[in-house]
C-alpha cells in the first residue's frame, strides 16, 4: 500500500482519538483538568493530603498502575471519586474514601470497576444515589454508606449489585424506602439500617433478600414491628430494634441467636420461636416477658426496667440460662426460690438495687457462678460479711468493690459498702414535717424495724457458727 493511501487514514485515527480525548479530559462540564500523580501523594497504598473539587477532571497517572489492590485516602478534600479511578487502577479490590467529604456521584462513577470487592465511603456529605449508580461494580461485596446525608433511594439505588452481602446505610437521614430498592441485593446477608428517620416499613421490602442474617433497624421511629416483613428469611441471626417507640412487642421467628430492644419504652413483649440471647435494657417492663420456649434462652438483661421484686419462681422456665442481668430494676425483695432453676448460671448482676439482706440459702442453687455484681446496693453488714465468706470468697467468685464514698457509709466489707442499720431511708427524708399520726406510725414501724434486724442478725451469726464449725469439722 503506497503511503498517500496510508495518510488519509492515519489522519482519521488522530482525529478519533483526539476527540475521546477532548470528550474525557478536555473542558469536562467547564471543569478544570488537573493533574494529581498518585506516586507523590501515595505510599504502600495510603493516600493523602488531596483536594479535587466537583468541577476538575483528575489525571492521575501517565500509565496504568496494576500493583494497587487496596488505596485509603486520608486528609483529604475529594468531592467525588475520580472518573479515571478505575482505569488508573485496574485492579482495586478495597476502596476507602472515608471521612474525605465526597458529596457526589458521577455517571458512569465505576465504569471498569469489575474488580472493586469492599467500598468504604462512609462519613462523607452523599445526599442522594443516582439511579444506575454502581453500574460497572458487579462483583462488589462490601458497601458502606454509613454517616452521610441520604435523605431518599429509589429502585434503581443500588442496580446491578447482585454480589452485595453487606450494606450500611446506618446515621442517615432516610424518612422512608421504595419497597424495590433492594430486590436485586439476592445475596445480602447483613444490612443498617439504624439511626434513620424510618416510621415504618414498606410490605415486602426485603422479601427478594432471602438470605439476610444480621438486621439492624435500631435508633428510628418505629412505633410497630412486624415479623411477617422478614416472613421468607429462614437464617436470621440478629435483629436490633434499640431505640424505637415500641410500647408492644412480639416476635415470630423459628430462631434467633441475638434479639436487642433496648430503650424502646416497652410495656409487654411475647416472644414464640427460639431467642438465645435476648437485650431489653432501659425498657418500663414490670413482669418477665413470655416466652414459651424460655429453656432455649441462654443470655437475659433486663437491666434498668421497673420489676420493683421477684415474687415466686419467674425465672422458673429459663433453666438454660448463662447470663442474668437484673441491675437498676427497683429490687427491694427477691424470694428464696427465684434462682432455683439456675443451675447453670455463670453470671448474675443484681447491682445498683435496695437490696437489704437476702435469704442466703438462696445461692445454694448457683453451682456454676462466676461473676457476681451486687455492688451499690443497702446491704446490711452483718449479711455482707456472712455472704462474702460463706459464698463468694470461698467459691472465688469474682466481684466488684463499691464506689460509694465514705461519708455516706457505714462500713465496707471486702470493698463493699454496708450499713448496720437502715438509715439510708432517712437520709432521703425530704424534711417536710409528719403529723401525729404519721409520727406514731413511723415509730411503730420503726420498732418492728428494729426487732425484725435483731432477729436477722442473730439468725445471721448463729448460721456463722454453724459454716464455722463445718469448716472445723
Amino acid at each position: 500500500m503506497s503511503l498517500e493511501k496510508v495518510k488519509p487514514f492515519t489522519s482519521t485515527i488522530i482525529i478519533w482519538i483526539g476527540l475521546v480525548v477532548f470528550y474525557r479530559i478536555g473542558s469536562v462540564h467547564s471543569g478544570q483538568v488537573r493533574r494529581i500523580w498518585m506516586q507523590d501523594h501515595c505510599r504502600d497504598g495510603v493516600c493523602g493530603d488531596i483536594v479535587i473539587d466537583r468541577t476538575d477532571y483528575v489525571i492521575m497517572s501517565q500509565t496504568a498502575v496494576e500493583k494497587h489492590i487496596i488505596l485509603t485516602f486520608v486528609n483529604s478534600s475529594i468531592a467525588k471519586i475520580p472518573h479515571l479511578m478505575f482505569d488508573t487502577f485496574p485492579n482495586l479490590q478495597v476502596l476507602r474514601m472515608e471521612n474525605c467529604s465526597v458529596d457526589t456521584f458521577e455517571r458512569p462513577q465505576f465504569e471498569g470497576a469489575s474488580n472493586l470487592m469492599n467500598l468504604f465511603l462512609g462519613h462523607n456529605r452523599l445526599k442522594e444515589i443516582p439511579r444506575n449508580t454502581f453500574l460497572g461494580a458487579d462483583n462488589l461485596n462490601v458497601l458502606m454508606l454509613n454517616h452521610n446525608q441520604l435523605t431518599t433511594l429509589n429502585n434503581y439505588s443500588f442496580h446491578s449489585l447482585k454480589e452485595l452481602k453487606q450494606l450500611s446505610l446506618d446515621s442517615n437521614m432516610l424518612e422512608s424506602l421504595p419497597s424495590g430498592v433492594f430486590v436485586p441485593l439476592r445475596k445480602l446477608l447483613d444490612i443498617n439500617l439504624a439511626r434513620n428517620r424510618l416510621k415504618s416499613l414498606p410490605k415486602g421490602i426485603f422479601d427478594s433478600n432471602l438470605n439476610l442474617t444480621h438486621i439492624s433497624l435500631a435508633g428510628n421511629s418505629l412505633k410497630t414491628f412486624k415479623s411477617e416483613i422478614f416472613q421468607y428469611q429462614y437464617r436470621i441471626a440478629s435483629l436490633d430494634l434499640s431505640d424505637n417507640v415500641l410500647q408492644e412487642l412480639t416476635l415470630n421467628f423459628p430462631l434467633l441467636e441475638s434479639v436487642c430492644a433496648n430503650n424502646c419504652d416497652m410495656r409487654k413483649l411475647t416472644i414464640m420461636g427460639i431467642v438465645r440471647e435476648l437485650e431489653l435494657r432501659n425498657n418500663s417492663l414490670r413482669d418477665i416477658p413470655h416466652i414459651p420456649n424460655a429453656s432455649n434462652v441462654t443470655a437475659l438483661d433486663l437491666s434498668h426496667n421497673p420489676l420493683g421484686s421477684l415474687q415466686g419462681n419467674p425465672f422458673r422456665r429459663f433453666s438454660g440460662l448463662l447470663r442474668l442481668n437484673l441491675s437498676s430494676t427497683g429490687l427491694h425483695d427477691v424470694d428464696e426460690g427465684v434462682f432455683k432453676n439456675q443451675a447453670h448460671l455463670k453470671s448474675l448482676d443484681i447491682s445498683s438495687n435496695s437490696l437489704f439482706t437476702l435469704k442466703i440459702t438462696m445461692f445454694d442453687h448457683l453451682k456454676d457462678l462466676q461473676y457476681f455484681y451486687f455492688q451499690q446496693n443497702n446491704w446490711n453488714c452483718d449479711f455482707l460479711q456472712l455472704i462474702m465468706t460463706s459464698f463468694v470468697k470461698r467459691r472465688d467468685i469474682s466481684f466488684l468493690e463499691d464506689s460509694i464514698a465514705p461519708e455516706f457509709v457505714d462500713d465496707y466489707i471486702d470493698g463493699m459498702a454496708c450499713w448496720y442499720e437502715n438509715t439510708r431511708s432517712s437520709k432521703k427524708c425530704d424534711g417536710s414535717p409528719l403529723t401525729d399520726a404519721a409520727l406514731e406510725l413511723a415509730i411503730v414501724r420503726n420498732d418492728i424495724d428494729r426487732m425484725m434486724e435483731a432477729i436477722d442478725r442473730k439468725f445471721i451469726k448463729l448460721f456463722q457458727l454453724m459454716e464455722e464449725m463445718k469448716l472445723r469439722l
